[in-house]
């Protein structure tokens, strides 16, 4: 080789160095470019994890929310059954004391047909003036006067009733 050939490989040599060295500039810069890429990949990674763990702890708490939803439900519903239960129960106690208000109502009234037909003194036993008839009708008017809480129509009429007869007779 002479000195030109050796110089044309020198200028081979040294352009092939800085086009290696460019080489190898550029592949460090792709390099460092792709660590950062991993970078970026690898945070988004956990973001997407910790969305991951957040979407789970709003499913666990929905998961609750609609258990605890079932549980206020079936309470409700038992509730309301029970509610309608007791609505019948109280209809039904209504009409039998409804009963029970007309039978006592007929029986009294029964008591006082009775008593007035059959002339027996039964509010003004005992009495023989006209002063204690008197103080006695108005003593039975304070009791049995409907205005008061046992007070009873039918049997202040036969109070009233009984006192005309007893009035006529005694005078």
């Amino acid at each position: 080789m002479n000195n030109e050939e050796l110089e044309e490989k020198k200028k081979w040599f040294f352009k092939e160095n800085i086009r290696l060295e460019e080489l190898r500039k550029n592949l460090e810069q792709q390099q460092g470019k792709l660590e950062e890429e991993e970078q970026v990949v690898e945070i988004q990674k956990q973001m997407l994890e910790k969305q991951k763990r957040s979407l789970d702890l709003l499913r666990k708490q929905l998961d609750n929310q609609k258990h605890l939803f079932d549980q206020q439900w079936q309470i409700l519903e038992r509730e309301t059954r029970q509610l309608a239960i007791d609505r019948e129960k109280f209809k039904r106690d209504k009409l039998m004391y409804r009963d029970e208000v007309y039978r006592e109502a007929r029986r009294k009234f029964a008591m006082v047909q009775n008593i007035s037909h059959s002339g027996v003194n039964l509010f003004f036993k005992g009495v023989d003036s006209s002063a204690a008839l008197k103080k006695r009708y108005k003593a039975l008017l304070k009791i049995y006067h409907p205005d008061n809480a046992g007070g009873d129509k039918e049997v202040l009429q036969a109070i009233s009733a009984e006192y005309e007869t007893l009035s006529r007779n005694i005078e």
